[in-house]
């Protein structure tokens, strides 16, 4: 998996291309945690569960399905109902169903079952070029560490940042040129 570092990496990029200024400040926090939120499968480790079942890691909780209750859930434990919008939904909904996506991008491990409950079947990119995380980070592990943090700046840092700066650049062009006044952001 990518490090909960390159998960909320994403979950802010796709805050700021849904968002338009007008969101909650809060936002911005609830969109990094829907993108983390799926790896508290992580604890299901304890259960001592056979390898590929729907809930452990990559299972249940990185499916579509997942991704709709954990966006509903921040929606409304962490916004007053009249901050709550569609188009915000929406975006905490890319946030949280971007981590099976980023987990079916890294090198290794089981696949992603993105269509739980209607299929148990589990999903790899053929391309996967984000190296797995070593947990824990012991001894030697540092330097895998590393080397896959350098592939998450690489391989989402910088299609994240990319994101931000295209959508700025996309809203101060489209207000210059309607006369509209550019959005602000917090």
């Amino acid at each position: 998996m990518p490090s909960l570092l390159g998960h909320a990496a994403a979950g802010l990029a796709l805050h700021a291309a849904f968002t338009d200024g007008r969101a909650p400040r809060r936002a911005w926090a609830l969109a990094a945690a829907c993108a983390m939120a799926p790896d508290l499968d992580w604890f299901t480790a304890f259960l001592h569960l056979p390898y590929g079942h729907c809930l452990t890691h990559r299972g249940a909780t990185h499916s579509l399905a997942a991704a709709a209750l954990i966006a509903s859930a921040a929606m409304l434990l962490g916004l007053r109902s009249h901050l709550r919008s569609p188009r915000l939904w929406l975006c905490l909904f890319a946030a949280a169903f971007s981590h099976g996506l980023l987990d079916a991008c890294t090198l290794g491990g089981v696949g992603v079952a993105a269509f739980l409950p209607f299929s148990g079947e589990r999903y790899v990119c053929v391309w996967q070029p984000i190296r797995v995380s070593p947990i824990p980070l012991t001894g030697r592990l540092w330097v895998r560490f590393l080397g896959a943090l350098w592939t998450e700046a690489v391989w989402i840092g910088l299609p994240s940042l990319l994101l931000v700066t295209g959508t700025r650049a996309a809203r101060l062009r489209a207000a210059s040129r309607w006369g509209v006044p550019a959005p602000e952001h917090p």
